[in-house]
């Protein structure tokens, strides 16, 4: 993670460097990136043993990330939506929306689309190409903390205590809402043919949910907020909360967990692969 002055600022930028080196041609469905805000502002790219191989600081804070083709990665916070060389670290696009009014919550990739949900002066989702070009929009009346794209061109919103499946086209497909109104969905993310959604208020945890019907298979309790969540690759899952982050077998068995212990105030939010 970056300093701020002197010789420790130089230092870790020849550190940045080098971890960007490294990372150049790694296949990124190898990694986890996790955003982080509060103590510093940014992304930080680790191996699924929650090593880091590379480190993107910015200027503005991270609500949402998703990870691209040919190493990209997409961020957005208020009215912006940006772009990264995940290689390079360098900015490659801000898509600013003219109403500053409107605040992105959350972004998802799947294939050559990017949706992004909004709240504010507005409530919904946009689709837009790589390029950050718009190509459509839908409104849903509702406010909307995570976005995840599905297999077959769908997509899934969660919103308070509930949980929606809409089509890429804004066709509302399924709508889950759990009967206590104190469990606040809070993200979602699509694994091994299953969905993922995060949750907070009376209960805390996530859940584990068919596809389609969005019918609860399983779920586990932890004892923190969840900020981010996001598959592994072996029945596992990826979950941040507060200055850690932590793997966790489907089944809830904790497997490893790491601490960034210099700042304790640094929070990981948003999680991708």
């Amino acid at each position: 993670m970056k300093k701020t002055s002197g010789l420790s600022l130089l230092f870790r930028i020849s550190v940045l460097l080098g971890l960007f080196l490294n990372i150049s041609g790694v296949v990124l469905a190898n990694n986890i990136i996790a955003a982080y805000n509060i103590a510093q502002q940014g992304v930080t790219i680790r191996t699924l043993n929650l090593v880091q191989v590379g480190v993107i600081p910015t200027l503005h804070p991270v609500n949402g990330v998703a990870a691209g083709p040919d190493n990209n990665v997409y961020m957005v916070n208020k009215n912006h939506i940006y772009n990264y060389s995940i290689t390079t670290g360098s900015q490659l696009k801000d898509m600013q929306f003219p109403d500053d009014r409107i605040n992105y919550t959350d972004i998802a990739v799947r294939g050559n689309r990017v949706y992004a949900s909004y709240n504010g002066s507005q409530l919904g989702f946009t689709v837009r190409d790589l390029g950050l070009n718009q190509l459509a929009f839908y409104q849903t009346g509702f406010s909307i903390n995570g976005i995840a794209a599905g297999l077959n061109n769908d997509l899934y919103l969660a919103s308070g205590n509930r949980l929606y499946r809409y089509s890429t086209n804004g066709v509302l497909l399924k709508v889950m809402t759990f009967p206590d109104p104190g469990i606040i969905y809070t993200d979602v993310a699509v694994i091994c043919g299953r969905l993922l959604a995060t949750y907070s208020g009376s209960q805390k945890g996530f859940t584990i949910r068919d596809l389609v019907t969005l019918n609860q298979y399983s779920f586990v309790q932890t004892p923190f907020d969840i900020g981010g969540i996001v598959g592994g690759s072996n029945n596992d899952v990826y979950i941040s909360g507060a200055n850690k982050l932590y793997n966790y077998t489907l089944t809830g068995q904790p497997i490893q967990s790491f601490t960034w212990t210099p700042q304790p105030t640094l929070e990981y939010g948003d999680m991708t692969r």
